[in-house]
C-alpha cells in the first residue's frame, strides 16, 4: 500500500513538472528569437542611446569659451555649419561621418590651444559647428525641415567613422574641387595615403566653380612686397614662374624674385582656391579661380553629384578616401 501511494505521488509530480519544462523551453525560444530580431531592428536606436551618453567639448574660436554638448547634437551642428542642407541625404551622411572622424582624430591629437576641449568650431583649423539658435537664424522658415533632415541622417550613421591602419583619419573635405581632388602631400606635405588625387565628376557643373578677383597694382605690390618681393616698374615682369601640381593647382609662384606658395597667394588675396591664373592688366592683377577650398579629400559638391547619380554614402567615402575602412565605434 505504501509503495502504491509513493508511485501515485511521483506520477502526479511528473505530470506537473514536464509541462512546465516544455513551457519554459518554448518561452525561452520565443524570447531569444524576439531579442534577436529586436537587436537587428533597433541598431539605430542603440546607436542613438550610446550617442546620448557621449559628450563633446567645443571651444569657440572667437571667445575661447568651452561648451559641452552630446555627440548627436554636435554632429547635427557640424553638418549644419559645413554642408548645404539641400544636398542629397547620402552626401549629408558622408559629411556627418567625415565630421565624426575629424572629431575623433582631434581627440587623439589634441593641441594645447584647445584648453582642454575636444575640438574647436573653427572651420579653418578643425571644422565648423553652430548651435540650435544659430541654425534657426541661418535657416529661418526652413529650420524645421532642414533640422529634421539632418537629424535623420545623423541617426542613421552616428556610430561610424573612417579609419586607416586602425586609427581615425584626417577626413579633410572642401566645397568644390577643380575637377580632381589634390594629393595632400602637394598641399600640406607629409604622408597621407588615403588623401590622394581622384576625379570629382560634376564639380565643374557647380554655379560656384569659377570666380574672379581683381586687385589694383598698389594692393598687389603692397601684399607681396611685405613678404620680400621686389617689383620693378615693368608690371609685365612681376610674375616670373608658376609651378603647378598634376591637377593644375598652383604649388609655387615666383613674383618679383620671391617664391610664394600658391596657398599663400590664395590667403593674401582671399581667393576661393589655389587653382588660379593671374593676369597683369591695366596696372592691376586679375585672378581667374577654379574650385572652392583647399581641394584635399572629399569634395562636398562632388559627393552630392555622386549621390544624385545613385551612389550610397559608403561609395562616396570609398571614392574620396581610398583605402580607408568604415568602422563602428
Amino acid at each position: 500500500m505504501k509503495s502504491y501511494t509513493l508511485l501515485c505521488f511521483f506520477l502526479a509530480l511528473a505530470m506537473i513538472i514536464c509541462p512546465l519544462c516544455s513551457v519554459k523551453k518554448a518561452t525561452d525560444a520565443i524570447s531569444n528569437e524576439f531579442f534577436k530580431n529586436d537587436s537587428v531592428e533597433n541598431t539605430e536606436l542603440n546607436a542613438a542611446i550610446k550617442a546620448d551618453d557621449a559628450t563633446v567639448k567645443i571651444m569657440s574660436a572667437s571667445s575661447k569659451n568651452i561648451t559641452q554638448v552630446g555627440l548627436r547634437e554636435y554632429l547635427i551642428g557640424a553638418a549644419a555649419a559645413e554642408m548645404s542642407p539641400v544636398y542629397h541625404e547620402e552626401a549629408v551622411k558622408a559629411q556627418i561621418i567625415a565630421s565624426h572622424t575629424m572629431l575623433e582624430y582631434s581627440k587623439i591629437h589634441k593641441s594645447d590651444d584647445l584648453n582642454g576641449a575636444d575640438i574647436s568650431d573653427s572651420s579653418g583649423t578643425h571644422q565648423g559647428y553652430i548651435s540650435t539658435d544659430a541654425q534657426k537664424e541661418k535657416w529661418g522658415e526652413n529650420y524645421e525641415k532642414y533640422r529634421e533632415k539632418i537629424e535623420k541622417c545623423v541617426d542613421e550613421v552616428i556610430g561610424l567613422t573612417l579609419q586607416y591602419n586602425g586609427e581615425p583619419i584626417t577626413a579633410a573635405f572642401h566645397a568644390i574641387s577643380n575637377g580632381k581632388t589634390e594629393n595632400a602631400s602637394d598641399v600640406w606635405g607629409g604622408n597621407y595615403p588615403y588623401l590622394i588625387s581622384v576625379t570629382s565628376d560634376g564639380d565643374k557643373l557647380s554655379p560656384d566653380y569659377s570666380s574672379e578677383v581683381s586687385v589694383s597694382a598698389d594692393e598687389f605690390k603692397d601684399a607681396v612686397e611685405k613678404q620680400g618681393a621686389v617689383l620693378g616698374e615693368d608690371a609685365s615682369k612681376w610674375i616670373e614662374e608658376i609651378k603647378r601640381t598634376p591637377t593644375g593647382m598652383v604649388k609655387e609662384i615666383t613674383i618679383g624674385g620671391k617664391a610664394f606658395k600658391g596657398t599663400d597667394i590664395r590667403s593674401y588675396f582671399s581667393l576661393k582656391s589655389s587653382t588660379f591664373t593671374c593676369t597683369i592688366k591695366d596696372g592691376g592683377c586679375i585672378f581667374a579661380v577654379s574650385g572652392y577650398g583647399h581641394g584635399v579629400g572629399m569634395s562636398q559638391y562632388g559627393a552630392d553629384f555622386m549621390a544624385r547619380q545613385g551612389f550610397s554614402y559608403k561609395e562616396v567615402l570609398e571614392h574620396y578616401y581610398p583605402g580607408t575602412a568604415l568602422v563602428e565605434n
